[in-house]
């Protein structure tokens, strides 16, 4: 027999007992929304939490906090990097260079963290000054909502970050917290502009405070822009160039006393000895590509510096996602296996009830592989309709879930990103799963229907 005679057969009699085919197919469409549905929603999950962790900082960047007190440069290694073997590894130029040179890198940027505080008439805002390279913010990817960022020539300018625009306050008064999103996440709109806003910068974070005593000397400095909104350290400090930062906070230093009520010198000497050796605060170091970063985190742990990136939440989370996955997979596959024993028993079912035409079809000379072919046809037939019809109400479903979720309808539930995602994979997967648990449900009743004896099978009524 021809393959379209096959088919034409398989459809006509799919359509004999409709009652019984639709139950059968609609228990592979309930299979299929099952695993699709429960798959997506983890997906979902997997997705809400990777815009999360992206929100902390990008997925290529990795930040080198310290370094292990009196470890030596390419110590772990055997080899020296950035000095000689025995030098001291501090946060400074060498050790930018040390991890310019590692593979991977595109860049590392240096930051000098000071404390200041901005006053806006009655409002003061007291957090970090970041100091940095100006010729590698690009390279970082930052952004403004506001404004631009700052040039080379920009030396006594600064950027603010999003939330610091919203973090001013009354030290003296009860001033009101302006919730920096609404109630859907999106940001809304700065409390003022800090760009056309005067502004004034002093190194004295008491200032303002019952505690601050005298006027301190205020830094003459403008904000050029402000930060689209993230949840990194840029998002909660200003940024300036290092050099600037340097030159005003020596210009603070020169007009404080060095000792206190009692004449002793304030502060630690070995602190200050040991923080002088440090130029440097912080490094952010960029990544090509974010499947480089482990490598590139292993190799800057290897010279002895402590560092983190988002990825390694991330990982930790896709192995948690991979558990859930798992589970809600399973939970649909049960769905499934309940879908193949029905197309099954159909397809036995119908082995009775056609035995009589089984039985004329081999005497006329029928290849038993055409008979068996049959059948596994009629079985793929409502495992490729349920998968379809199934697939079909699943991306109903999702977009209905994912709208229930952006409007606040599951009482918070993942609000601001889509709580099921079906990719394409899962779109195929929903496709060509189903017809192939039909072939595998149908091998037994096929191979039944070629076994029976045409001679039985045409005495049978």
């Amino acid at each position: 027999m021809k393959k379209i005679d096959i088919l034409h057969m398989a459809l006509r009699n799919f359509g004999r007992r409709k009652a019984r085919s639709f139950l059968t197919v609609l228990g592979v469409v309930v299979g299929t929304m099952s695993v699709v549905v429960m798959i997506s929603i983890g997906q979902g999950l997997n997705e809400s939490y990777k815009e999360q962790i992206e929100s902390w900082g990008s997925l290529t960047q990795i930040q080198v906090s310290g370094t292990s007190t009196g470890t030596d440069i390419g110590a772990g290694t055997g080899t020296s990097s950035g000095g000689t073997q025995g030098d001291q590894l501090y946060m400074d130029d060498n050790s930018v260079a040390s991890l310019s040179q590692i593979p991977n890198v595109l860049g590392v940027m240096p930051v000098k963290n000071e404390s200041v505080s901005l006053i806006k008439g009655k409002e003061i805002w007291t957090g970090n000054v970041m100091g940095i390279d100006l010729s590698k913010m690009a390279l970082f990817g930052f952004k403004t909502t506001k404004g631009r960022l700052l040039e080379p020539t920009d030396k006594d300018s600064y950027v603010m970050g999003y939330m610091t625009a919203f973090s001013f306050y009354d030290p003296k008064g009860n001033g009101e917290w302006i919730n920096p999103t609404d109630d859907q996440g999106n940001p809304v709109p700065l409390p003022f502009d800090p760009t056309t806003t005067k502004l004034k910068m002093t190194f004295d974070t008491s200032y303002g405070y019952e505690m601050s005593v005298g006027k301190p000397k205020m830094s003459k400095v403008n904000c050029v822009g402000v930060l689209k909104m993230a949840s990194d350290d840029f998002s909660y400090s200003i940024l300036m160039d290092y050099n600037t930062v340097e030159t005003l906070k020596k210009d603070y230093d020169k007009t404080q006393t060095s000792t206190d009520t009692n004449g002793s010198t304030t502060g630690s000497t070995s602190g200050r000895q040991e923080k002088s050796k440090n130029k440097y605060d912080i490094f952010y170091v960029k990544v090509d590509d974010v499947n480089n970063v482990s490598t590139v985190q292993s190799a800057i742990t290897d010279m002895g510096f402590s560092c983190w990136s988002a990825m390694d939440v991330l990982n930790q989370v896709k192995e948690q996602m991979k558990i859930i996955q798992f589970v809600l997979g399973g939970i649909g596959a049960i769905a499934f296996f309940v879908a193949a024993i029905g197309i099954s028993n159909t397809m036995v079912m119908s082995i009775y009830e056609r035995t009589r035409e089984i039985g004329i079809m081999k005497v006329l000379g029928c290849h038993l592989k055409d008979i068996m072919n049959l059948f596994l046809m009629e079985a793929a037939l409502i495992g490729l309709l349920g998968g379809l019809v199934g697939l079909g109400l699943s991306e109903g479903l999702s977009y209905l879930l994912n709208f229930l979720s952006s409007s606040g309808a599951l009482g918070g539930m993942s609000i601001g990103s889509k709580l099921s995602v079906i990719p394409f994979w899962l779109i195929i997967c929903g496709i060509v799963f189903p017809t192939f648990m039909g072939l595998i449900s149908g091998l037994y009743p096929a191979w039944r229907a070629t076994r029976l004896s045409a001679l039985d099978a045409i005495k049978n009524e």
